[in-house]
């Protein structure tokens, strides 16, 4: 957990980013910083632009960490496919050749 401050410092960035585009600062924090932020907000400015912009954000770093773990997946599929084909073609050389 983060403490009050900076979880309002995460706030006040969003806010700032969503008026002056000041990205590098929100690009900066990591998605437990985010969702903490966004807790502390609660319900309330749903519909507030930061808070539409912070929401974003965290949609953004999700899809990013789903695309990893996917990507982590494939591979270990392709590994495992490819260690498999070559037991199987061990065993049928020495039962077959």
């Amino acid at each position: 957990m983060i403490s009050e401050d900076k979880k309002r410092e995460k706030v006040a960035a969003f806010g700032a980013n969503f008026k002056r585009d000041n990205s590098e600062q929100v690009e900066s924090y990591s998605l437990s910083e985010l969702r903490d932020a966004d807790a502390m907000l609660a319900d309330r400015d749903l519909n507030a632009g930061f808070r539409i912009a912070l929401r974003n954000r965290i949609g953004d770093l999700e899809k990013g960490d789903d695309r990893k773990h996917e990507s982590k997946v494939r591979a270990w599929n392709l590994v495992t496919g490819i260690v498999i084909g070559l037991v199987v073609a061990g065993l049928a050389s020495l039962l077959f050749g």
